[in-house]
């Protein structure tokens, strides 16, 4: 039967999906505990500082165009940091390309134009695919029975240069994963998003996120640095919301993120990466990279697709020399350096919404572990819960 208001509703695990299931129990009447085992909460959304600059754990942007992040953030709050439409591909130290869409910038409709390493043909297709994906709604995405990987749909309509020199670098990117296995179905869903938004970064680093949506949790109890298992709580609690996954019975994607001081401030391709992602095709290490500007320094942030096997320090000269070699741009000292083995799930097939409530004795589970891999889905999968829980 449904959960009252003084039912004792417990959440183990303080990630997006757990902070948005308390902010929905409170909305509801509900005064839930969140036990958190990590010092902060958050979960994957974690910030760091260099002077005031942010180092994100991880390279990662807000979708704006994502339809949970408009139901629960304030974006103007948040002082976001927009990227513009475009990619410059970093081919070779002497040469280097910028692509984008021209329609919503048109200061990118020459070079994109005039770039080799899409032929006339690619360009067409894209111009198409853009227009036909912008134009469906998430649900109609999601009910495509297209579920082979983004890559082999790709080699179906373009060639293999435009694939190696953007698609890989810049999806392989965002799924962590450059053989472009994901489905294809998670590929359109991503093309829709940036077709119809931004990409974009808060100016106080991705955690802030998590700082403003905590700010408006009123009744919910938050223990910080507590293992608690789902058994350890179902005897004293009424429900409980297990709200992340188990990391041992799935595989996941890593990634590494260096941050370096670059000295170079007058270079002007600072300028184009403080506002453009630089992409890496054919790369050991490196995959993209961007600039962030401080009041006293300047950043360049690379993001490696995987995780080493190796030293770091090996890791951290490869991506050093790549960076030189590629741009041009020279590094100073290391300011910050992340390794996370377990960034983002693997997954088959997505999931747009929870299955029916398979709880037991008052066991209910969230995260985009879920779902598919995306704040969205965290935040989904949240909410979701919740109706779940109250409506059972």
């Amino acid at each position: 039967m449904p959960l009252s208001p003084s039912s004792k509703v417990a959440i183990v695990g303080g990630g997006i999906s757990g902070i948005i299931s308390a902010l929905e129990l409170e909305r509801n009447g509900f005064s839930p505990v969140i036990f958190e085992k990590s010092d902060r909460l958050g979960g994957r959304l974690k910030t760091d500082f260099y002077e005031d600059i942010p180092l994100d754990h991880g390279f990662q942007v807000l979708l704006t165009h994502y339809p949970e992040l408009k139901r629960y953030l304030d974006f103007a709050a948040l002082d976001l940091h927009y990227f513009r439409p475009a990619a410059l591909v970093f081919e070779s130290a002497s040469k280097h390309h910028e692509i984008g869409d021209a329609f919503r910038d048109r200061s990118l409709l020459w070079p994109t134009l005039k770039t080799d390493i899409a032929s006339f043909s690619d360009k067409l297709k894209l111009l198409r695919q853009q227009r036909r994906i912008g134009r469906l709604s998430v649900a109609q995405i999601f009910e495509s029975a297209d579920r082979r990987p983004t890559k082999t749909v790709l080699q179906e309509k373009y060639s293999s240069r435009f694939i190696e020199q953007f698609f890989t670098p810049f999806y392989g990117g965002i799924f962590l994963d450059k053989n472009l296995g994901v489905s294809n179905t998670h590929f359109e869903f991503v093309f829709h998003m940036f077709a119809n938004g931004f990409a974009a970064i808060p100016k106080r680093g991705i955690e802030s996120v998590v700082t403003q949506l905590t700010s408006r949790l009123k009744s919910t109890e938050i223990k910080l640095d507590v293992s608690m298992s789902v058994e350890d709580l179902q005897s004293d609690f009424d429900g409980v919301i297990k709200a992340h996954a188990d990391t041992t019975d799935r595989q996941w994607f890593g990634t590494e993120v260096f941050y370096f001081i670059c000295p170079d401030t007058a270079n002007p391709l600072l300028s184009k990466l403080s506002n453009t992602i630089g992409l890496f095709p054919h790369a050991d290490s490196v995959n993209t990279i961007h600039a962030l500007r401080g009041s006293k320094s300047t950043l360049i942030s690379a993001s490696v697709v995987g995780v080493s096997t190796g030293a770091s320090a090996n890791l951290e000269q490869a991506v050093r020399s790549e960076i030189t070699d590629r741009t041009g741009l020279a590094l100073g000292s290391l300011a910050g350096h992340y390794r996370i083995e377990k960034a983002l799930p693997a997954f088959a097939q997505m999931r747009p919404h929870l299955v029916a409530a398979t709880h037991q004795n008052g066991v209910f589970e969230s995260g985009d572990h879920l779902l598919y891999p995306s704040l969205n889905a965290a935040m989904t999968s949240g909410r979701e819960v919740v109706n779940q829980l109250v409506l059972q």
